[in-house]
């Protein structure tokens, strides 16, 4: 089972946080061959966190992301017309890109911290600390 993994979890992996050791092992098992993925859009959001230094160093984390999950899931023009056809008001923009990026590869779950995801039913979201979910999550991935 693929899975489209969301910015929060790729920097809650590098910030001491509540959910550091968590999205740690989702990485950790992504690059042990667990199919997970993200696209240039969610690199977007790690590398503008990174550059504007709010959240302590995270110097390379963004180019480290983009070893792991290399190849990217691109945004395509069906992935922006889907984004753009989804009516959630909990998601902004970049996240209906996500959704819509999810929608036009045939990826069902996204992997993200953030709650507004649980408002559409176009995709399932799995909250990096809900161990149980994450563990049937990686099983199956």
């Amino acid at each position: 089972m693929i899975f489209l993994v969301d910015a929060n979890v790729i920097i809650y992996s590098a910030v001491d946080c509540e959910q550091q050791a968590a999205c740690l092992g989702i990485l950790e098992a992504i690059v042990d061959g667990a199919d997970g993925r993200t696209s240039p859009a969610v690199l977007e959001e790690v590398w503008h966190i990174e550059r504007r230094g709010r959240l302590g160093r995270l110097d390379g984390l963004t180019e480290q992301a983009h070893r792991i999950f290399s190849p990217l899931v691109p945004v395509t023009d069906e992935a922006f017309v889907l984004a753009r056809g989804i009516d959630v008001p909990q998601l902004g923009t970049a996240d209906r890109v996500h959704v819509g990026t999810c929608l036009a590869h045939g990826i069902e779950t996204i992997v993200t911290a953030d709650r507004g995801f649980g408002a559409t039913r176009a995709i399932q979201r799995v909250d990096p600390g809900n161990a149980r979910a994450v563990k049937k999550l990686l099983a199956a991935a």
